[in-house]
């Protein structure tokens, strides 16, 4: 499974089921379970505001020590990091990600697992994702 998947996949599970950070080999299981907790109004997709609402839940989640910043190895603690993806997203150099740089970086993923571009993600698109 690509680090890419598991990022993705974990980041819709933190706050409602640490899966996929925790074992990642649960995949398309684990999807199913997740994927109605970033499904806010319960239409069966998740569309690019819940999705940068729970992102948003994810970076205040994985920022342990409070300081309104996450670092790769706070990110590390819940869930499988891309080092160069992380170094892409932090946009100052810094080697740190602010909650824009967090959330701008998971709406490339958003785009990317949204195959037929129609702006949601149902649970297909999320299994296919997490395959690649």
């Amino acid at each position: 499974m690509r680090a890419g998947a598991t990022l993705f996949l974990s980041s819709l599970a933190v706050g409602g089921l640490l899966t996929l950070a925790t074992v990642p080999q649960a995949g398309a299981q684990a999807a199913k379970q997740s994927f109605p907790t970033s499904d806010l109004d319960k239409d069966g997709k998740i569309d690019r505001a819940e999705y940068q609402r729970r992102m948003v839940e994810v970076f205040y989640f994985a920022d342990r020590n409070k300081d309104g910043v996450v670092t790769i190895e706070e990110i590390a603690a819940i869930e499988t990091v891309d080092d160069k993806a992380f170094k892409a997203a932090d946009r100052d150099g810094n080697g740190k990600l602010s909650v824009n740089e967090f959330v701008a970086y998971r709406v490339i993923q958003f785009d990317e697992a949204d195959t037929n571009k129609d702006g949601v993600l149902t649970i297909e698109e999320v299994e296919a994702w997490e395959k690649r």
